[in-house]
């Protein structure tokens, strides 16, 4: 599906460059070639998911012809700052932003630079500058379906879930979840929910594992691990324990422990920047865009199209992937709604 959306999006662009209708920058130039840049909310590491960011305007620079740049940005506010304005100054017509760390800039820095569209990814203000454009995930498909999933593979029948930090978005998330864990078990025991929050609740991996810890204590035997680079914690933790397996999230996470990790509800955040860029270039100037299954933009990495490749645990569980896949197909055929 996404290739057909991105041959679609670069017939579509090739048009309009023809025209010569792209000129972001304050001062065009014909030979110029426009630039679209990622600002990361702090230094290089190991997350896959912040590298999706560089991955995404990577993508779209070789569909639409521009130039490809990542930044990254000292973990404060003052270095993201920096960095932003640096993007500026060095010509962005695109400035790319991922991550929560950016909410308390984006009502002043894009108002700075009329001139350049800003992309913020899962983050938003109530009254978005014209030049700001917001990108959510109905993450809550992906996230119903993880909970069928987490119904129908446990045994004990007790699910617990961790997140990171409980926002009014994360919340729904979670909701979808026990609804599709109640639509195939209605008995199943949804009462051990836990956020990490603090400091670091992204990257906490030591209260992820007391979490788990605790949960697993109470019979608990599935884990919807949401939580960021903090779910490694709860990697840990079924790790020692036969009956405990998980289900991780944003990226593929199988990998992380062989057979422990079933599946993973995946944010394909590379993708919604093509999309998000394809539609910036074609003249949209919405300041809020939703993508979820339909756009291939979220989804469960057992029911992908590279899932042979993923080492999911799920593969090996048919008869729940096939019961995945019509309840997958039927959110985006709009038969089944999920809220």
């Amino acid at each position: 599906m996404q290739v057909i959306i991105f041959k679609r999006q670069m017939m579509c662009l090739g048009l309009l460059l023809m025209m010569g209708i792209f000129a972001m920058s304050s001062k065009p130039q014909a030979a110029e070639i426009p630039k679209i840049i990622y600002v990361r909310p702090v230094p290089d590491n190991d997350d896959p998911y912040l590298q999706q960011g560089s991955d995404g305007i990577r993508q779209a620079a070789q569909m639409y012809q521009m130039q490809a740049t990542t930044l990254s940005s000292h973990a404060d506010r003052a270095g993201r700052q920096k960095q932003l304005d640096n993007a500026v100054r060095q010509g962005a017509a695109i400035i790319v932003m991922m991550g929560y760390e950016f909410r308390e800039l984006l009502d002043t820095v894009p108002r700075t630079a009329p001139q350049v569209r800003f992309v913020i990814l899962e983050q938003c203000i109530s009254n978005p500058p014209p030049n700001l454009l917001c990108i959510s995930f109905r993450e809550s498909e992906a996230s119903y379906l993880a909970g069928m999933e987490a119904a129908l593979i446990s045994v004990s029948g007790k699910l617990g879930i961790i997140g990171a930090v409980k926002t009014p978005l994360k919340q729904k998330t979670i909701d979808a979840f026990i609804t599709g864990a109640r639509s195939v078990r209605a008995d199943a025991d949804l009462t051990h929910i836990v956020w990490i929050e603090g400091s670091q609740p992204f990257n906490d991996t030591a209260r992820a594992e007391a979490l788990a810890k605790s949960m697993l204590a109470d019979s608990v035997d599935m884990i919807y691990a949401a939580a960021g680079m903090s779910n490694n914690g709860v990697f840990k933790a079924i790790a020692g324990n036969p009956r405990a397996h998980a289900i991780g999230s944003y990226v593929n996470q199988c990998p992380k422990t062989a057979g422990k990790v079933i599946d993973n509800m995946q944010v394909h955040s590379d993708t919604a920047i093509s999309l998000a860029i394809a539609a910036i270039l074609s003249g949209s100037s919405a300041t809020k865009i939703e993508y979820g299954l339909k756009e291939g933009a979220i989804s469960l990495t057992g029911i992908s199209t590279d899932a042979a490749y993923s080492d999911c645990d799920i593969l090996r569980q048919r008869p729940v992937l096939q019961k995945l896949r019509e309840a997958s197909q039927a959110i985006i055929k709009g038969k089944l709604k999920v809220e």
